[in-house]
C-alpha cells in the first residue's frame, strides 16, 4: 500500500517566500546546503500538522482540508524576527519566527483534529520525497509532531535551513491565503504539492 510523509501547511505569499530564499542563499554560503529553498519544489511554509497519509485516503484528506479551508479567511501574520535553534544531533537550524494568533492557532488545531483520524506517526525514509537522500532526523521530526510541536507546544515558523542566523529585525507582515498538502522530503522540507486550497 503506498504511503506519503506529508506536511499540512500555509504558504506565505510570494514576497515573504523571496525574502526567505535569500536568507537560506546567506546560510548556504557559510554551511552545508541541507535545505535549498525554492518556489518549485522545496518551498518555505508554515507547518501546521505532520504524518503518513495512505494513497487510498488521500482524495478524502484532501476534501476534509478543502472543507476547512471553505470556513477561514485569509490570515494576517507577523514575522517576529529570524531565530536560530539547535536540534537534535548538535546542528543549527535558522528560521523565521511567526506570532501566533488565535485564529492561526484555531487552524492548527482543525488541521491537527483532522490529521488524528487520517495521519500516522510512523514513517520511514522511503515514504519521504527524494532525491536528495533523506536523512534519519526527519523521521523524528515527521514521527513526534503530536506530541511535541503541536497543540499547546506550536510555535508558527518559516525554516530557513541550517546554520545559524540571527536578525530580530525581521518584522514583515504579510496575508496568507494558501492551504497546502506536499509530501516531505529531507529535513522536513516540502517538495511535492499535492493539494493546494485557497482559504475563503
Amino acid at each position: 500500500m503506498n504511503r506519503y510523509a506529508v506536511d499540512i501547511v500555509l504558504l506565505p505569499p510570494g514576497e515573504i517566500m523571496s525574502k526567505a530564499i535569500d536568507l537560506n542563499r546567506e546560510l548556504i554560503r557559510k554551511n552545508v546546503p541541507k535545505i535549498e529553498l525554492n518556489i518549485e519544489n522545496c518551498i518555505p511554509h508554515i507547518s501546521l500538522s505532520m504524518g503518513v497519509l495512505k494513497e487510498i485516503d488521500r482524495e478524502e484528506f484532501a476534501n476534509e482540508l478543502v472543507s476547512i479551508a471553505g470556513k477561514i479567511k485569509p490570515l494576517m501574520l507577523r514575522c517576529s524576527g529570524v531565530y536560530s535553534v539547535e536540534i537534535p544531533g548538535g546542528e543549527n537550524v535558522s528560521g523565521i519566527a511567526i506570532e501566533n494568533s488565535e485564529e492561526l492557532y484555531n487552524l492548527h488545531y482543525e488541521v491537527m483534529e483532522l490529521s488524528g483520524r487520517y495521519l500516522t506517526g510512523d514513517a520511514t525514509l522511503d515514504e519521504c520525497y527524494f532525491p536528495p537522500p533523506v536523512e534519519e532526523i526527519t523521521l523524528q521530526f515527521i514521527n513526534n509532531y503530536r506530541e511535541r510541536p503541536a497543540y499547546g507546544n506550536f510555535s508558527p515558523h518559516i525554516t530557513l535551513g541550517v546554520g545559524e542566523l540571527t536578525d530580530p529585525g525581521f518584522t514583515d507582515e504579510f496575508t496568507a491565503s494558501v492551504l497546502a498538502l506536499f509530501q516531505l522530503g529531507n529535513y522536513c522540507t516540502c517538495r511535492r504539492k499535492m493539494a493546494e486550497i485557497e482559504l475563503c
